[in-house]
C-alpha cells in the first residue's frame, strides 16, 4: 500500500520525510531521498522546505517608513540562496538550488523573515493594550473610521496630490478591517473565560508550548496577557492564522475573504513599494473602487458582529447587533 503524506499543498511519498512521525511540518526532507530524487522533485521539496520556514516580511515583520525597510526583530533577513545552499548544498546540484533561490527572490526579494511558530518572550506590551469596549464597539468604530475616510476623500486638495490621497484612503480601509478583527477577538477573549480557554487549548501556537513544572503558577497567572500579546503581534490579514483564531477560539467561521484578496495585493504595493506595482507602474485608484472596498469591509464587519452576538449573547439580548 502506498501512503501519501502532505506538507501544505504538496504530496510527498513516505520516504521523502526526514521525520515520518512529524507529518504536520515544517517539512524537512530525508537526505537520502533528496539526493536520489529527480530534479523536479528536488525543486519542489526545496521550495516547500524554505516556504515552511520563511515568509514575505510584509506578513510577519514591522515596517520602518523612516528608514525605508523592514525591522527584522525576530531574526533575519534570510537570503533564499544562502539558506538553500546551506541546507542542500551537499545533496543537490548547485544550479538546481540556485534556480529555486532565484524564483523565490523574484517573488519576494532576497530578504525573507522567519515564520513565528510560538510567542517570543515578553510577548505582551501594555502600551498597546486595547481600550475596553462593548460587544458592538468594534463595529461602531469600524463604521466611524470608514466615514472619516470618506470625508477625507471628499476634501479639496492639490490635483497632483489627489492620487496619493486616494491610495492612502484605500490602504486605510484594510487597516479598518484588521482593527475590527483584532478588537472583536480581544473583546470576547477578555470577557468570556471559555474563549480564552479555547485559545490556549486549541491554537497550535499555545498548545504545543512546553515549560517546567515549577513554572506552572507563573504561566497560569499571566495566561490572558500571553494571549493578548499574541493578538498584538498577529498580522491580521494572515487569513490562515486569523481564520484559525476565530474558528478555534470563538467558534465563529469568518465570511468569505475573496473580495479582499486583490485589495490586499494593491495595498501591499502602496505600502511597501511606495505606490507602484512589481513592474514599477504607478497604482491608480478611482473613487468607485474605494467605495466598493468600504462597502465590503462594512458588510464583513456586520456579519462577524452578528455571528459573535448570536454565539455569545443571551437569547433575550440577540438582535441587538447592528445591521
Amino acid at each position: 500500500m502506498t501512503i501519501s503524506m502532505t506538507a501544505n499543498s504538496v504530496t510527498f511519498p513516505p520516504e521523502a520525510w526526514g521525520n515520518v512521525a512529524d507529518v504536520d511540518g515544517p517539512f524537512d526532507p530525508n537526505d537520502v531521498w533528496m539526493k536520489s530524487a529527480d530534479e523536479d522533485e528536488q525543486r519542489i521539496a526545496m521550495r516547500e522546505w524554505f516556504t515552511a520556514r520563511y515568509c514575505d516580511p510584509a506578513h510577519e515583520t514591522p515596517y520602518n517608513g523612516r528608514e525605508g525597510g523592514h525591522l527584522f526583530i525576530n531574526g533575519g533577513p534570510y537570503n533564499p540562496s544562502d539558506e538553500l545552499h546551506t541546507r542542500f548544498g551537499t545533496l543537490v546540484h548547485g544550479d538546481v538550488i540556485q534556480d529555486v533561490a532565484n524564483e523565490l527572490v523574484m517573488e519576494v526579494g532576497d530578504e525573507w523573515a522567519p515564520i513565528l511558530r510560538e510567542p517570543p518572550p515578553d510577548y505582551y506590551d501594555e502600551r498597546f493594550e486595547l481600550e475596553s469596549v462593548g460587544p458592538d464597539g468594534p463595529l461602531l468604530r469600524a463604521r466611524e473610521r470608514i466615514a472619516e475616510l470618506s470625508m477625507t476623500l471628499g476634501l479639496q486638495s492639490n490635483p497632483t496630490a489627489r492620487p496619493l490621497v486616494a491610495r492612502l484612503v484605500f490602504s486605510a480601509h484594510i487597516g479598518v478591517l484588521e482593527s475590527f478583527l483584532w478588537e472583536t477577538a480581544q473583546h470576547w477573549i477578555s470577557t468570556r473565560p471559555e474563549v480564552l480557554q479555547r485559545c490556549v487549548e486549541r491554537l497550535l501556537v499555545f498548545k504545543e508550548q512546553k515549560f517546567n513544572l515549577s513554572e506552572v503558577y507563573e504561566q497560569h497567572a499571566k495566561i490572558e496577557a500571553t494571549v493578548k500579546g499574541y493578538l498584538q503581534n498577529l498580522v491580521w490579514h494572515r487569513w490562515d492564522q486569523v481564520g484559525a483564531l476565530y474558528r478555534e477560539a470563538l467558534d465563529v467561521k469568518l465570511p468569505s475573504i475573496k473580495s479582499f484578496q486583490t485589495p490586499l495585493e494593491i495595498r501591499h504595493h502602496i505600502v511597501h513599494r511606495s505606490g507602484t506595482d512589481k513592474a514599477g507602474n504607478k497604482i491608480e485608484i478611482d473613487d468607485a473602487v474605494i467605495a466598493r472596498l468600504a462597502a465590503d469591509v462594512e458588510a464583513f464587519a456586520v456579519q462577524v458582529n452578528k455571528e459573535c452576538s448570536d454565539k455569545f449573547e443571551p437569547p433575550q439580548g440577540r438582535g441587538r447587533y447592528l445591521a
